[in-house]
């Protein structure tokens, strides 16, 4: 599938949501912008992710809005400076339509809070990697 398509299924997406109230932070609005659009298509380096590993957030989207919706507190908090600016991000991590998920919330000083990115949360045992329904991450169904 080619970028624009990609970019275009999360910009609907996006744009559907606009933003949501997470209970986490009292009702504090979340906002789902160009900035989570970036992210879920490009790495750091701003070298584009693996095709796989961008249809996984597409079909992750709708479990990661709902819950950023119900959930009531989160997992991580980390913050860290780089320059002038503080950066603070937030994880939150459930179990949402059978997956476990790990969605991240993101804050550069004071502006508001905005969706950054949805992974699929794993561990490793003696068999390898696995979730809370497959070994193989990237053939979930939505």
């Amino acid at each position: 599938m080619m970028y624009k398509t990609y970019k275009d299924k999360i910009k609907k997406i996006f744009d559907k949501t606009e933003k949501v109230k997470c209970p986490a932070f009292d009702n504090e609005e979340i906002n789902f912008n160009a900035k989570g659009i970036n992210h879920l298509l490009f790495k750091g380096d701003r070298s584009q992710r693996d095709s796989k590993r961008i249809e996984t957030n597409i079909r992750l989207l709708p479990s990661a809005i709902y819950l950023l919706q119900n959930a009531t507190f989160w997992q991580e908090e980390s913050t860290y400076e780089k320059g002038e600016r503080i950066y603070k991000y937030w994880a939150f991590e459930a179990v949402v339509k059978d997956r476990r998920i790990k969605v991240i919330v993101r804050q550069v000083g004071n502006s508001k809070k905005h969706f950054w990115s949805v992974i699929p949360a794993w561990r490793r045992d003696k068999f390898g990697i696995l979730n809370a329904k497959s070994r193989n991450l990237e053939e979930w169904e939505s």
